[in-house]
C-alpha cells in the first residue's frame, strides 16, 4: 500500500513536504467552517432538478440525511433508476429496463463513489477521523478566482484532487481518476451557482467533464434543508440485503497505514 501511494505521488509530479500537509489541514478547517459552521447543523437535504446527458433530459430528486443515508431517483421516457445507501448495509441500484427493476448490487467502483457522496460533509470536514490525508498543491485560477488545490487520499488509497475557493472556502472543482477501456481518464467536476440552503451555500450547478467533452450537467431547481420530504422509509433497502463492513459505515474510526 505504501508503494502504491508513493506511485500516486510520482504520477502527480507534486512535491509535497510536511509543510503541504499543514497548510492542507488549515484550508480543510477553512471549508469545515464556511457559512459559519452552519452545514454541520443540518441534519437533511433534499433537492430536485435536471440531468443533461448529451440530448436527454432526465429529472432527478434526491434525499440525503446524516449519517452517510443517501437516495437518488432518476426518471426519463426511457428508464427509472434508483440509488440507494442507509449507512448500514451495502448501497443498491435498480433499473427499470434491468431484470424487472430488482434491486442489484453496486460494482466496485460504482460502490466506492455513491458511498463517497453519501457522505453527508465531503471529504475535507474531519478528515483526519475519516482516515483522508490531505496536502496543499499549489493554487490556480478557476473562472478568474484563486483557488487552492488539494491533493486527498483515503485509507483505501483512492486519489482525488479539490480546489477550493480562496475566499468562500467552497468546493468548486473535483478530479478522480478513472479506467475507462484499459486507459486512466481524468474525470472533471465543477461546482457553481452557489445559493443559500439552510444559512449554508450550496451548488445548484454541477457539471462533470472528461477533458473538453461534457458527460452531464446537473441544474438543480429546488433544494430544501432539513425536509419533511425525508423521512427513514425512503432509505429502505431490501429484507436480507448485505450489511456494510464497520470499517466502512459512517463514523467508523480509519486509521491510515503508516
Amino acid at each position: 500500500m505504501a508503494v502504491k501511494r508513493v506511485a500516486f505521488l510520482l504520477l502527480a509530479l507534486l512535491p509535497l513536504p510536511a509543510v503541504g500537509a499543514d497548510i492542507g489541514a488549515e484550508i480543510a478547517l477553512k471549508h469545515a467552517e464556511r457559512s459559519g459552521g452552519r452545514m454541520q447543523e443540518i441534519r437533511s437535504l433534499y433537492a430536485e432538478g435536471r440531468t443533461l446527458i448529451r440530448d436527454e433530459v432526465i429529472e432527478f430528486r434526491l434525499w440525503a440525511e446524516r449519517p452517510g443515508r443517501l437516495r437518488v431517483e432518476s426518471v426519463s421516457p426511457k428508464r427509472r433508476v434508483v440509488q440507494v445507501a442507509d449507512g448500514v448495509h451495502e448501497p443498491f441500484i435498480s433499473h427499470s429496463d434491468v431484470e424487472g427493476g430488482r434491486p442489484l448490487r453496486m460494482g466496485p467502483a460504482e460502490r466506492r463513489d455513491f458511498l463517497g457522496n453519501a457522505d453527508f460533509d465531503g471529504p475535507l470536514v474531519d478528515h483526519v477521523a475519516k482516515g483522508n490525508s490531505v496536502d496543499y498543491a499549489g493554487s490556480d485560477l478557476l473562472d478568474g478566482r484563486p483557488a487552492s488545490k488539494l491533493l486527498v487520499m483515503s485509507p483505501r488509497d483512492d486519489v482525488l484532487f479539490l480546489w477550493v475557493d480562496e475566499e468562500t472556502g467552497e468546493i468548486v472543482k473535483r478530479s478522480v481518476f478513472r479506467v475507462a477501456r484499459d486507459r486512466r481518464v481524468t474525470v472533471d467536476t465543477y461546482f457553481s451557482d452557489f445559493r443559500a440552503v439552510g444559512g449554508a451555500r450550496q451548488p445548484h450547478r454541477i457539471e462533470t467533464k472528461v477533458g473538453e467533452g461534457t458527460l452531464y450537467l446537473m441544474v438543480v431547481a429546488r433544494m430544501e434543508a432539513d425536509s419533511p420530504r425525508v423521512t427513514p422509509e425512503i432509505f429502505a433497502v431490501p429484507e436480507g440485503w448485505p450489511r456494510l463492513p464497520e470499517s466502512e459505515r459512517p463514523g467508523a474510526p480509519r486509521p491510515r497505514a503508516p
